[in-house]
């Protein structure tokens, strides 16, 4: 739209509206606060809301200060000064705001007149209001005021508004302002109150959905003047600009011609980043005579974006000093996926000062970010310094690796680690029982074995070819090295800088200062080199917009609410704790579809089942998606079994269909402790799960027949829900362990593909568009602590931290973990701890990039 003729057209208007009453009443006096031209008590989020209706504070998406000032010296209107606010988000639904409104009343003789006889007086208002969801939200403000003037000074108000807005086209307000009647005496030389109760009705209309066009109408309600004053508001987007704005309020419309009046506005604003500034015009024969004009101007600073004048074309970096856990990953993602969809970015560089991923699966995942940014004609360069096999992996998608001099790549192959801790459990006198369903069950032989099985090391040097051959082969497409060239170079790691170069592994060397420089280089022009902020951006629409579901099914799966183990950071995630998410997702008529990100090895047969049987209905409802991220094996692979899609990765360690079943026996140990243990039972089996005896060859049988019935109900599980026979599942079943690809050939899987074609797949599936908004569940819960520790960069918990323990260290105790996670007699359908390399991700209360959640 032509901002000239667009802002003419509305200047045209309000004036039309005004010449069929040359002659007219001013507006009463009151003592208000400074006008705010153009905005709507209905849909304006901004600090404004704090004056038009303060429940809409609950939607502003950041911190945000304006100065707006009003000049109309040449009329009879009170509210003209200069109003300072500052308002922003708290948390849990909360928002605040302070704002300071300095008024100055025209004086003299063709001035606002008694009882404010140009007299300046202030306000002083404090708002808060509470989001109780996108639709509905409800705000409160105390006001008070100082002055020299008697009249205006010492007065004290109370205001409330509620917001409603059901749809993305309409939103509902209603404010109650001065509900106390601060002044509402009407004094006798004018027979009008110095500041009266007010009510207010709002409609805010936007006929395409989303802010680009919006219609306000109003009526507000003097209670003791008895006056009605409708008021109608137009705002347009202009793209490159920012938004033009109008409003036309008028009073005593049913009464004679002579005693009605107007009050038009008119005026724009212009957006770039976090900055805006504008102004505009005051006119109408309400201000005083339809000469009377007046003007207004007002500037912003926030931390959120709204559509404006875009900015400079720029290169941008993500520096990564700690490996990123499940979310964090997925926050990673999702900056790279709109950083390629970002018409101002033309390149990322990647500077990587830790593993950039947990995992292959999620290293894969990475690197399909940098070929997504790639097809959007963004340009990736990595720079490394001591790079580990993960950064190598994924950095072979990007344009241009650089490695510090006097670096290196920590690559000479892959390996896997597997404890067995019979040996020493044999030392200190406990010993592991345990019943298991199919040979293919490694679990328990770290705890019942002094070395692999055969079949379990057959099992795990698969696995280990499998990580082998995908790693070659994505060396050999994205860097084009030969698979075999490729295997052969990795024989002679690990590498120092020079040496990597020579391998082909990276392209060239840099410092930190010469990134700039690089990225220079790889664009072919010169070009603003900054970091990758986390833009926060005014929303589109307002109310509740249709979205995916992000459910996460993160850790040990057991039974109860979900925790996390001190120290160790192992994530226990709770089935009573999913249960109630999935519920939320199912009854919540906004989210139009799922995806279930499933980073679990298992656990809990009993829990996986209550969450199974919870995402089948789930699933009957709305579409249900998986994503399978690094393992989605034993209890994780049962969870995922109803879905109608499910999506693994090729080195997604996946399938362990299998269960066992078994407990610690102690009694050797507590009597080298001398600790004697007397048990009275009613029946022989009374005691058969305790610690403090083995299992009776009786017991032995009747556990081995119930373990079976345990399988025939997972393999029945994943028989229904992929369409094949018990049978077939018990064939690929018995506790193996696939890769992912190795899954899809099995039927385990649908398609091979990240969060990212999960996400897409839903969105189709529930006819979304790309920008459908996503809410991660369960959501993450934090303590007023907390928070405000996590304002401040700091974090909660106190003491020894999972990353500052030696990895060796870390991985002997996540292998013993399971004894102490996991009661006597459960049955479990979990995967052994087999971690691939040294690399253990974090949640970060802020993340790996530097940025705050």
């Amino acid at each position: 739209m032509n901002l000239r003729r667009a802002y003419g057209t509305a200047g045209v208007l309000a004036l039309g509206l005004t010449s069929h009453h040359a002659s007219a009443e001013p507006f009463p006096a009151r003592a208000e606060r400074i006008l705010s031209p153009g905005r709507t008590v209905a849909s304006e989020d901004s600090a404004e809301a704090l004056v038009l209706n303060p429940a809409n504070l609950a939607n502003l998406r950041g911190l945000e200060g304006r100065w707006t000032g009003v000049r109309c010296p040449d009329t009879r209107r009170v509210a003209c000064g200069h109003a300072f606010e500052i308002a922003t988000p708290v948390l849990w639904g909360l928002s605040t705001g302070f704002r300071v409104d300095y008024v100055m009343p025209p004086g003299g003789s063709e001035g606002v007149g008694f009882p404010f006889n140009g007299i300046d007086y202030t306000w002083l208002t404090w708002g808060v209001a509470y989001k109780f969801s996108d639709a509905f939200q409800i705000g409160g403000s105390l006001q008070w005021s100082t002055s020299t003037n008697p009249y205006t000074d010492g007065l004290f108000g109370m205001s409330l508004g509620g917001s409603w807005r059901p749809t993305p086209y309409l939103g509902l307000s209603g404010v109650a302002a001065d509900v106390n009647g601060p002044a509402t005496q009407k004094l006798s030389a004018t027979g009008q109150p110095v500041l009266d109760r007010t009510f207010t009705a709002a409609l805010a209309f936007r006929p395409l959905g989303t802010r680009d066009v919006e219609l306000g109408i109003e009526g507000k309600y003097f209670d003791t003047l008895n006056d009605f004053r409708p008021r109608g508001v137009l705002a347009i987007d202009v793209p490159g600009f920012g938004r033009i704005r109008g409003d036309v309020e008028a009073q005593r419309v049913t009464e004679a011609p002579d005693r009605r009046g107007i009050v038009a506005t008119a005026g724009a604003e212009i957006y770039w980043k976090g900055f805006s500034a504008g102004g505009g015009a005051l006119f109408g024969n309400g201000l005083g005579n339809n000469q009377s004009v007046g003007e207004y101007a007002t500037v912003s600073l926030s931390t959120f974006l709204t559509p404006g004048v875009p900015k400079p074309e720029h290169a941008a970096f993500v520096r990564m000093e700690s490996t990123p856990g499940t979310r964090s990953h997925v926050r990673l993602l999702r900056r790279l996926w709109r950083a390629a969809e970002d018409k101002d970015i033309n390149a990322i560089t990647m500077v990587m000062r830790a593993e950039p991923a947990a995992s292959y699966a999620h290293a894969e995942e990475l690197a399909d970010a940098f070929r997504y940014l790639r097809a959007h004609k963004k340009k990736v360069i990595c720079s490394f310094e001591d790079a580990g096999p993960k950064a190598l992996y994924a950095c072979a998608s990007a344009d241009k690796i650089v490695i510090n001099p006097a670096g290196g790549v920590r690559y000479s192959g892959i390996r896997t680690t597997h404890i067995y801790l019979a040996g020493l459990l044999k030392k200190i006198g406990i010993k592991a029982e345990f019943v298991r369903v199919g040979a293919h069950k490694g679990a328990p032989e770290q705890f019942m074995n002094e070395h692999a099985s055969a079949v379990a090391r057959g099992d795990q040097e698969d696995l280990l070819a499998q990580h082998e051959a995908v790693f070659a082969r994505n060396m050999a497409l994205y860097r084009h090295i030969p698979e075999a060239a490729f295997r052969a170079v990795s024989a002679k790691g690990p590498f120092v800088a020079s040496e990597a170069r020579d391998a082909k592994l990276v392209d060239g060397y840099a410092y930190d200062d010469e990134l700039e420089r690089v990225t220079t280089d790889v664009l072919g022009h010169k070009t603003r080199y900054e970091k990758l902020d986390e833009d926060h951006h005014a929303p589109k629409a307002f109310g509740p917009q249709p979205r995916i579901g992000l459910l996460y099914i993160d850790g040990d799966i057991i039974d109860g609410r979900s925790r996390t183990i001190p120290i160790l950071e192992n994530k226990l995630v709770g089935s009573y704790t999913i249960a109630d998410s999935i519920r939320q997702l199912r009854d919540d008529p906004h989210v139009k579809a799922v995806v279930l990100r499933i980073e679990s090895p298992g656990g809990s047969s009993m829990a996986s089942d209550v969450m199974w049987r919870e995402l089948k209905i789930l699933n009957e409802r709305k579409p249900l998606i998986v994503s399978m991220g690094s393992i989605a094996a034993s209890g994780g692979y049962y969870v995922a079994a109803p879905a109608r899609t499910i999506f693994a990765l090729p080195l997604t360690i996946t399938g362990s269909i299998g269960v066992y079943y078994g407990k610690a026996d102690i009694a050797e140990l507590l009597g080298k402790l001398g600790v004697n243990v007397e048990v009275r039972r009613t029946n022989p089996r009374a005691d058969a799960e305790s610690l403090y005896r083995g299992f009776t060859d009786d017991e032995k049988v009747e556990l081995e027949h119930k373990v079976h019935q345990f399988y025939d109900t997972f393999i029945g599980r994943v028989a229904e829900g992929r369409h094949l026979t018990k049978e077939q599942v018990d064939a690929i079943g018995q506790g193996r362990v696939w890769a992912g690809q190795q899954a899809l050939q099995n039927g385990l899987v649908d398609r091979m593909g990240g969060l990212r074609e999960a996400l897409d797949a839903a969105r189709s599936l529930a006819h979304l568009p790309s920008d459908a908004p996503i809410q991660e569940f369960p959501p993450i819960e934090q303590s007023l602590l907390e928070y405000a520790l996590n304002v401040v960069g700091l974090k909660a918990s106190a003491g020894i931290q999972v990353a500052d323990l030696p990895i060796q260290v870390k991985e002997v105790l996540r292998g013993v973990a399971p004894l102490a996670v996991y009661g006597d007699g459960e049955a479990l359908a979990r995967l052994e701890w087999v971690p691939l390399e040294d690399s253990i991700g974090v949640e970060e209360t802020t993340d790996p990039t530097g940025d705050r959640e």
